[in-house]
């Protein structure tokens, strides 16, 4: 199961769009009450993926890098590092038990593309 939730699956991709790095471990989801579930975060060169294993089963929820204000890392000493997404002053997901290295390599990629778009964003609205 482990693969599975590094991946995305049954996902139409984009043109041009690229997925990158994966974080895998328990997923806190605020979407009414919180729910926590072993799962993972896919990025991608557009928007992210939250695979969530439920029953020996994969839901693949988007979220679009728009919806993300902020991001926020903790780190505590029993638990590890803590990755939270906030839609502004709104817990969206929290992700623990995951690496630093991993941790390191998808906030880079996630910065990286993540301004890409907002910068594009921003040009089509200058245009229009």
């Amino acid at each position: 199961m482990y693969n599975k939730l590094k991946h995305i699956e049954g996902v139409n991709l984009l043109p041009r769009e690229v997925v990158g790095p994966a974080l895998v471990g328990s997923v806190e989801y605020f979407k009414g009450e919180k729910s926590t579930y072993h799962g993972s975060l896919v990025a991608t060169t557009h928007r992210l993926f939250m695979n969530l294993e439920d029953h020996n089963m994969v839901c693949v929820e988007e979220i679009s890098f728009k919806d993300i204000t902020r991001v926020t890392v903790e780190d505590l000493l029993m638990v590890g590092h803590i990755l939270h997404l906030w839609q502004n002053d709104k817990l969206l997901v929290s992700i623990k038990s995951i690496s630093e290295g991993k941790l390191d390599k998808f906030l880079e990629f996630y910065y990286k593309y993540r301004t890409q778009h907002a910068e594009a964003a921003e040009r089509n609205e200058a245009l229009a």
